[in-house]
């Protein structure tokens, strides 16, 4: 069978990982990006066993790029007291295979980019998207050209231009708010390191700290080799709105670079453990920045013809769950799994059918424990559910549903 040529729109993560598969197995990818640099603006995540396989078996070395090991954390509630504490990728084998880390965003697009480059995928950036045609497979640009491909992968998020083609938007409208806000920041670890109030949680071994009140939490942990710790503080809409609502309307959002002053991240944590407030005095008063979380209701596709959404375009995770990340990942690897070398094209609409049917409960139970995550629970359960999580291999589990749609089929 003759390579497949293929468009995928969005580099955020999603989009180079499905396009380093796609390209290994021989076929023709293209990549549309709408920024001019081909990076997002973003932060950091945590990359758990499950997509760190993935990863893996993409040839990317999330630690080698900067990923810090997720070793040992500790969760304190608002007055600093000790909730509880866990230690993990504890077995050292089993770490060879898949760790829980904490990636830089722009570090991990970096290195998925230059797999892709050197995988041979061909990356144009600075271009819209202005319409779609799933009828005949088809984008139009905003230069007014017209490109063909024999199929679209639409890995350009929550506000993807990908989607409307294959839902009715004039009939769904799946965007909705998460009555929550986030708050971002990076701290250099040198400053926390000479600080006497925070250096005793950033001397020793501890990897990730916490401290959380019903909805409302504050993440901290390392990237960038443990140079950077990231900070993430999400809470109840209406304790920041004031300030969100000056840079971005709920319907509408589309940036997480909108700034929030010091003070309202201040009155957000009003009489939480001095240690949360002296975390937030260290911050550049200017390094603040806030966003409206979204969320989206359960579209009723996420593929049509020979176009297909992946990651937040199709699911967006609240980041409670640190799994928004991981479920592209998962997306990106099932696809690319499934679009073999050998593939018939006319089989891609049987293949996509196929790639929900995968998808589509594994993500809707991570989805729903990242809302319940969000305002306080999500407790119960969690040693099952984190083996739902991180005990699963993607790459196999895709090639099995594989070998048994062939089957089905022969």
């Amino acid at each position: 069978m003759a390579p497949l040529n293929i468009i995928i729109v969005g580099a955020g993560i999603a989009g180079p990982a499905a396009a380093i598969g796609l390209a290994r197995n021989g076929h023709h990818v293209t990549i549309y990006e709408r920024s001019t640099t081909g990076q997002e603006v973003g932060y950091a995540f945590r990359i758990t066993p499950n997509s760190d396989r993935c990863l893996k078996h993409l040839g990317i070395d999330t630690i080698a790029g900067g990923a810090v090991p997720a070793n040992n954390l500790r969760i304190y509630n608002s007055q600093g007291d000790l909730i509880t504490e866990a230690n993990e990728n504890t077995d050292p084998e089993m770490a060879k295979k898949a760790t829980s880390v904490f990636a830089y965003r722009p570090q991990l697009v970096k290195q998925l980019m230059d797999a892709a480059l050197s995988s041979g995928v061909e990356i144009k950036t600075g271009v819209k998207i202005t319409s779609v045609n799933v009828d005949n497979t088809s984008l139009t640009l905003d230069s007014g050209a017209t490109v063909s491909a024999d199929l679209i992968i639409g890995a350009d998020g929550l506000h993807s231009a990908i989607r409307p083609a294959i839902i009715d938007s004039t009939t769904h409208f799946p965007k909705r708010t998460a009555d929550q806000n986030a708050i971002r920041f990076m701290l250099p670890r040198a400053i926390l390191q000479n600080d006497p109030t925070m250096s005793p949680l950033v001397s020793g071994d501890l990897t990730m700290f916490s401290w959380i009140e019903g909805p409302a939490i504050i993440i901290v942990y390392p990237v960038e080799h443990g140079t950077l710790f990231n900070v993430t503080l999400c809470h109840p809409a209406h304790l920041s709105d004031q300030e969100a609502n000056k840079e971005q309307d709920s319907a509408t959002a589309t940036s997480y670079n909108n700034k929030v002053s010091f003070e309202t991240v201040r009155d957000v944590h009003n009489g939480w453990d001095p240690r949360a407030i002296r975390l937030l005095e260290l911050a550049d008063p200017d390094g603040f920045r806030i966003w409206k979380m979204m969320d989206m209701d359960e579209i009723p596709r996420c593929s049509r013809n020979r176009t297909a959404l992946v990651g937040d375009a199709c699911h967006p995770v609240l980041p409670h769950g640190f799994s928004g990340a991981s479920m592209a990942i998962e997306d990106a690897i099932t696809l690319a799994e499934f679009l073999e070398r050998d593939v018939d094209g006319e089989e891609i609409p049987a293949l996509l059918e196929l790639y929900e049917d995968v998808r589509k409960p594994r993500v809707a139970r991570v989805r729903e424990r990242a809302r319940e995550s969000a305002v306080g629970g999500g407790v119960e359960g969690r040693a099952e559910y984190m083996q739902f999580l991180a005990g699963h291999d993607a790459v196999r589990f895709a090639k099995e549903r594989l070998a048994e749609y062939k089957r089905e089929r022969a």
